[in-house]
């Protein structure tokens, strides 16, 4: 099995919104922002290969976007998912399967692209996986998750049958789980890699950052808070039983890190990824 960090570059969202009802005089410290109260975040993907699959955990936030939202969001694509495919030596028809944590936009937009007037699926024969729960309530977004839930990112796939749609916590091939983990949304995953008695965590939303690693430091964004904190009690205790190596989907400088606990604080140790 080969793990590579595939970057879609960085986009900057409120500061306070990110982190909730923590005070900006705490997390100012931890993660400065910008003049508009915005902080810097990245938006890491990972590229798995394994058993003759190319498969592609979440693909970043994509190019469908207009002026303003390029202003709103300050979208950098310093890289994108496809340059980095591409040092990899694979093209888009090479990705097997995509991995959707869920559907919000910065997860999701490089599912598709637009070639001239029409949208289209950016990987021509990878199925795209998505839970049921997560498809429902973005077909059908309320008030609150209708800004951040863009139908062009999956309609397109559903359209040509190449949405797979899951329950439960399916292994999409060995070594592969998907985990539910809710809070962010009702229908978030996880995905646990585990490969010769080893275990890479994509902990996706349920902890953005290595900023955001004390219990009560929840998103806004989260839609259900107090279930966050249940789940991430109970990731947490595992990750630090069984060592696993958490993989932080939106962190500009450390993306990995192991988990410990002291005197009740859970702590973390960065880990560099290492390039072969």
């Amino acid at each position: 099995m080969e793990l590579h960090l595939i970057s879609d570059g960085t986009l900057w969202l409120d500061g306070g919104a990110m982190f909730g009802i923590v005070p900006k005089a705490l997390w100012q410290k931890k993660t400065p922002p910008d003049p508009q109260n915005r902080i810097r975040l990245a938006m890491n993907c990972l590229l798995i290969q394994t058993g003759g699959k190319n498969i592609l955990i979440d693909t970043g936030c994509g190019f469908k976007y207009s002026d303003k939202e390029l202003q709103i969001y300050r979208i950098e694509h310093e890289t994108d998912v496809m340059k980095e495919l591409d040092r990899a030596s694979l093209g888009p028809g090479d990705i097997d399967i995509v991995i959707n944590t869920h559907f919000h936009f910065d997860h999701c937009g490089g599912n598709t692209v637009r070639r001239d007037k029409e949208i289209v699926p950016a990987f021509p024969r990878a199925k795209y996986w998505i839970s049921r729960q997560e498809f429902d309530d973005a077909s059908q977004p309320n008030e609150r998750t209708a800004a951040t839930y863009f139908p062009h990112n999956w309609k397109p796939l559903q359209e040509r049958g190449q949405l797979q749609i899951f329950d439960e916590e399916p292994e999409v091939v060995p070594g592969v789980k998907l985990v539910h983990t809710p809070g962010h949304t009702a229908g978030h995953y996880s995905v646990k890699i585990q490969s010769e008695g080893r275990v890479m965590f994509f902990i996706a939303d349920l902890c953005p950052t290595t900023a955001h690693i004390r219990l009560p430091w929840i998103m806004g964004y989260d839609l259900y808070p107090m279930t966050t904190l249940q789940v991430r009690r109970q990731i947490y205790a595992q990750a630090v039983e069984e060592k696993w190596l958490l993989f932080f989907e939106h962190d500009p400088e450390c993306p990995l890190g192991y988990l410990s606990k002291k005197e009740g604080q859970y702590l973390l140790r960065p880990e560099p990824w290492v390039k072969e």
